[in-house]
């Protein structure tokens, strides 16, 4: 005799998923609805803004080349890294 409580599949009932009330269908209609909306207005500004942007007030800045300092120049003891260590002792 078999006793675990998994479902019987030699009786070959299928169950149909439960259809949503009329109510929640309309309901999510509109969600869809208001939800597209939205995003088409904002897609809407967006291409309003970038048309009407004016490229010569954008300005090209040259990134400045870092160079490496020499004889490992970059590492500086400063008070403020000397107030740190102090911090760190036990």
């Amino acid at each position: 005799m078999h006793t675990c409580a998994c479902p019987d599949t030699t009786s070959g009932v299928i169950m149909k998923p439960a259809k949503q009330p009329a109510i929640e269908q309309a309901a999510m209609r509109r969600r869809k609805l208001l939800g597209a909306a939205g995003t088409t207005g904002a897609l809407a500004a967006a291409a309003t803004l970038l048309a009407t942007r004016d490229d010569k007030s954008v300005v090209q800045v040259e990134p400045e080349a870092n160079t490496a300092p020499k004889q490992g120049g970059g590492y500086r003891v400063t008070d403020h890294v000397m107030r740190y260590y102090q911090t760190t002792k036990v």
